[in-house]
């Protein structure tokens, strides 16, 4: 849209992808918000901070999409193996988070039992006496 001498490729649709990504991940208040926001993302093709921080993987491939050198852009093919191998470590972690918490509930049933084995020790030995 900048240049008079524009070519479409497959990569200014990762531009476009980029651009839409940006705006999904975004309520905007106002349309004029809206506006400032994707100014400034194709003037500096940079995201603000507070996007950065809510959104750290999708800012680095928004940037990657839209750098103003086409060659440097993210195909889609490249795209979409890093947010496959960024989908499978989200679903690892995941799992791990579920088998801690597994393993957090047994351990402290096995606290519970410990003691109430304890508790049983001491009211066989009171009786022995």
């Amino acid at each position: 849209m900048n240049s008079n001498h524009c070519n479409a490729t497959a990569k200014s649709d990762s531009y476009s992808l980029g651009i839409v990504l940006f705006e999904l991940f975004n309520i905007f208040s106002t349309e004029m918000e809206r506006h400032r926001c994707l100014s400034d993302l194709r003037i500096y093709m940079k995201v603000h901070e507070h996007f950065l921080k809510s959104y750290p993987f999708e800012t680095s491939i928004i940037e990657q999409l839209i750098l103003i050198d086409i060659e440097k852009r993210l195909s889609i093919e490249e795209l979409l193996t890093i947010y496959t191998k960024e989908v499978h470590q989200r679903m690892k972690k995941q799992q791990n988070n579920v088998k801690q918490k597994i393993i957090d509930q047994l351990q402290d049933q096995l606290r519970d039992k410990d003691k109430r084995i304890q508790q049983l020790e001491l009211e066989l030995e009171k009786n022995k006496l």
